[in-house]
This record gives structure tokens, C-alpha cells and sequence, in this order.
């Protein structure tokens, strides 16, 4: 089987982005064209980050002419457009993920709605819909009238390259201590996802603690993160650290205590978010905690990894005071839940939808 698989992921930072390649790798043979910084796999076609989404659909709708396709299949929303112009002349069976889930009326911007257009367009027309989890299906189904999706939760961890660690180490290193807890958020200075407020309470956490703020942060909001440091006289527990590759990001994180999976509420995609952060976080044996988004909420409560609190500090308190509690659910979680099997029932799902 021939798979064309289209996405504007890049393949360097895409946990869901590799997770679903490797799936379809093993359905068949794999044309991909996505960002990154190298070829991953022989017909792997890499487009430079420079590289815009006009010149991006341009670019695989000229080269897909070649390529034969049994299957196409389009990664979240920026992906439907090249598939759908592909797809008119292959005629092949078409597969969507929708990982995200906005709504037109949400934005202003014109091109973010002709996105959203283009993606509920592309899930009628759609031979088979997946997403990232049972929220997002159930509001599919309901909302946008598709059929049921299959569910693929972000189900991933983090891999070292071995020949990176030294200078993970060398970058990591100071910043550490033997006698602090660290709490680690990969969403950088995000206001929006509401890293002032865990800073603004940071005073409020018992014991010494250290916060990294790891990942790209806008100025404004560094700007804002930064004063509200200096406010609380915390320069000595919040570390600023500009986003780092797989082994830097998996160097901090195992070495480190709780990790911070947050979202605002303010839209679809982020009210029923699909985080794929609290596994990287739960494989390195770290609790979380999180906001009180439903997905969150239920998991932790459901398996007692972690504390939903939209003000971090007492949820953080909770675990701190009975961390090795914590620390054995996780384990017990992830000694049952493995990415091999997460992978094997979207495997087995779609054999099963493309009867093969």
C-alpha cells in the first residue's frame, strides 16, 4: 500500500507527527512531506521552516504528481488543503487527523477561518476521521455531523540521541541543585496558558522549589513574566530557558519533579485539550499538575498522577506533601499503558477501515 501522508508538523518537535508516521510505515509504503531539519526515512521530502504554507502546498502538489497514492493522508488542519488538491486527480482513500478542534466563529483572522473551512470540508468528504481523544469524538460526531473519529490519544515520550547529552548536560547543569524540587512547564512565558499565574503564586509553594519556564516565549510575555518575578522576589526560583530539542528537554525533565500541563478555556481546542506534555512528563516518573480543563480533571482523577488547580499552588502542595504516593501511581500508569500499544490499536483500527 502507498501512503502520501501530508503534514505541516515539523518532524524535529512533533511527538503525534511521528507516532502517526511510524503507524502508517507499518500499513505500507510512506511518501511524507513535512518540516524539519533532516530526512527522516527514504521518501521523507523536508521542507526548511522558512519555507511558507503557500510555497509548502505549492511545492507538494507539484511533487505529489509523481507519487503514487493508495491512501492520502492529511495531519491536522493546514494539511487538508494540499491532500484535497491532491486528492482530486488520485481518487485515493482519504484519511484525516484532526488533532485540533476550532471553530470558525472563534477567529477573526481570514485565513485562520478559510483553515477551518477547508478542514470541516475535508472531514465530510473524509473516508476515515481520527482525534485525539473521546471529548473531542463525542463533540465531532455531534457538532460537526461526521461519522465517529477513531481516537489516538497523544500517547508519546521523549528519546535522547546519545550524542547530544553531553551538551544537555553541560546546558542543564547549573541551573540544578540537590536540594530543591524542580517543577518543570514546556510552554515557555504563555500568559495565555496561564504561566503568570503559577508565577504569581510561586511564594505560596511549601518548601524549595525551582520553576523552569522552557520553550519559545513572546516578548510581551516575557516582559510580563519577568516583573512579576522581580514582584515576588523569586529571581532565585524561576529559570527562563528558550525551547530545547528532544535530549536537552528529556535531560531537565528526568531530572526534575512535577511537571505543569496547562490550557486556558477559552476555546474548544484548549477546553477539551489533547495534551500529549503529561505523557512526556508521566514516562520520565514525573506527577503533574494541571488546570481544571475536563480531560485534565478527569485524569488525574481517574488515576491519581496528579492534581487539577487552576492556581497551581495548592494542587503542587498536595503532591509535594505526599510525593512518593504520587510518584508510585505513575509508575503503576505507565507500567500498564505503553506507546507500542496506543500505536497498535490506531494500527489495527485502520486495517480494519481500509481492510487490509
Amino acid at each position: 500500500m502507498e501512503i502520501l501522508f501530508i503534514s505541516c508538523g515539523n518532524m524535529d518537535y512533533d511527538g503525534r507527527l511521528r507516532e502517526l508516521v511510524k503507524v502508517c510505515r507499518e500499513l505500507g509504503n510512506v511518501t511524507l512531506f513535512s518540516y524539519g531539519s533532516e530526512k527522516m526515512f527514504p521518501g521523507h521530502h523536508v521542507y526548511d521552516s522558512g519555507v511558507g504554507y503557500k510555497d509548502f502546498i505549492g511545492n507538494t502538489v507539484k511533487a505529489a504528481r509523481n507519487v503514487k497514492a493508495d491512501v492520502i493522508f492529511a495531519d491536522n488542519r493546514r494539511a487538508t488543503i494540499p491532500a484535497l488538491l491532491i486528492n482530486r486527480k488520485k481518487k485515493a482513500v482519504l484519511i484525516q487527523d484532526c488533532r485540533e478542534l476550532y471553530d470558525s466563529k472563534q477567529f477573526k483572522e481570514l485565513f485562520n477561518k478559510i483553515g477551518c473551512i477547508a478542514e470541516r470540508h475535508c472531514a465530510k468528504k473524509a473516508d476515515i476521521l481520527i482525534c485525539a481523544n473521546s471529548f473531542r469524538a463525542d463533540y465531532m460526531e455531534k457538532h460537526w455531523g461526521t461519522k465517529r473519529p477513531i481516537v489516538f490519544e497523544n500517547v508519546r515520550k521523549l528519546e535522547y540521541d546519545e550524542n547530544k547529552i553531553g551538551k544537555a548536560e553541560e546546558l542543564i547543569g547549573p541551573y540544578i541543585s540537590d536540594d530543591e524540587m524542580r517543577i518543570v512547564s514546556t510552554y515557555g512565558c504563555s500568559v495565555d496558558r496561564t504561566n503568570d499565574v503559577l508565577v504569581r503564586n510561586i511564594n505560596k509553594i511549601d518548601g524549595k522549589v525551582k520553576l523552569f519556564l522552557v520553550g519559545s516565549s513572546g516578548k510581551e510575555d516575557e516582559e510580563t513574566i519577568r516583573k512579576i518575578v522581580a514582584e515576588q522576589e523569586a529571581e532565585d526560583k524561576v529559570v527562563i530557558l528558550p525551547q530545547m530539542d528532544q535530549t536537552e528537554l528529556k535531560y531537565l525533565i528526568s531530572r526534575s519533579h512535577i511537571g505543569v500541563v496547562n490550557y486556558n478555556q477559552k476555546d474548544l481546542n484548549n477546553k477539551y485539550c489533547a495534551s500529549g506534555k503529561i505523557y512526556e512528563f508521566l514516562y520520565e516518573g514525573l506527577p503533574v499538575i494541571t488546570t481544571t480543563n475536563p480531560p485534565l480533571k478527569k485524569f488525574c482523577d481517574d488515576h491519581h498522577v496528579g492534581e487539577a488547580d487552576d492556581q497551581y499552588f495548592n494542587g503542587i502542595n498536595r503532591i509535594l506533601k505526599d510525593y512518593e504516593s504520587y510518584r508510585n501511581a505513575v509508575k503503576t500508569y505507565i507500567g500498564s499503558h505503553r506507546i507500542e500499544d496506543n500505536n497498535a490499536a490506531l494500527k489495527e483500527s485502520l486495517r480494519r477501515e481500509l481492510s487490509i
